[in-house]
């Protein structure tokens, strides 16, 4: 039997188009989310901010108030770069520093009201961005696609907290 496959040669295969799938997943996941950065860098310029400013000032939007090093993991990056962020944003005058009421050595970060300003331009500049991008995309998949990379958050979160690491 010259042309029979061993068992070796099938689960090599097997596995070799399961990682396809994986690969091509992961791989959409990361164009996806560059080009959305890409997309989004350009727009927050032309409102005077950079994509990283764009980011803190979205992130305490989703959560105001957070302390540094907390906004630090969130937005996955080292806590000094983030503090200059936080400094220019608060020149600025879009965000605030404040003791947390229980460690006075811990800043809190929060919104001011010169955000709401360019809030609702951040919100026009998303929709311009997303509809296109979502355009034939009916809402029940993307509320599938949504819960599945929830899903996979919450699983690798988990096997972070499992290997020693903080979730964020």
């Amino acid at each position: 039997m010259p042309n029979a496959e061993t068992h070796a040669e099938r689960a090599a295969a097997d596995m070799t188009n399961e990682l396809s799938l994986e690969g091509e997943f992961a791989w959409s996941v990361y164009d996806v989310q560059r080009l959305i950065g890409r997309l989004f860098d350009r727009r927050m310029r032309e409102i005077g901010l950079t994509q990283a400013q764009g980011r803190v000032l979205a992130a305490l939007r989703r959560t105001d108030g957070q302390i540094q090093t907390a906004l630090a993991d969130m937005l996955d990056m080292e806590r000094a770069p983030l503090g200059k962020l936080v400094d220019r944003l608060e020149e600025a005058g879009f965000v605030r520093r404040k003791p947390d009421a229980q460690d006075r050595r811990v800043k809190r970060v929060y919104l001011t009201q010169k955000f709401a300003s360019v809030a609702a331009e951040m919100v026009s500049l998303g929709e311009e961005i997303f509809d296109p991008a979502l355009q034939g995309i009916s809402v029940a998949e993307l509320e599938r696609v949504t819960n599945a990379l929830l899903r996979i958050k919450t699983n690798l979160m988990a096997l972070d907290e499992a290997n020693g690491e903080p979730a964020t």
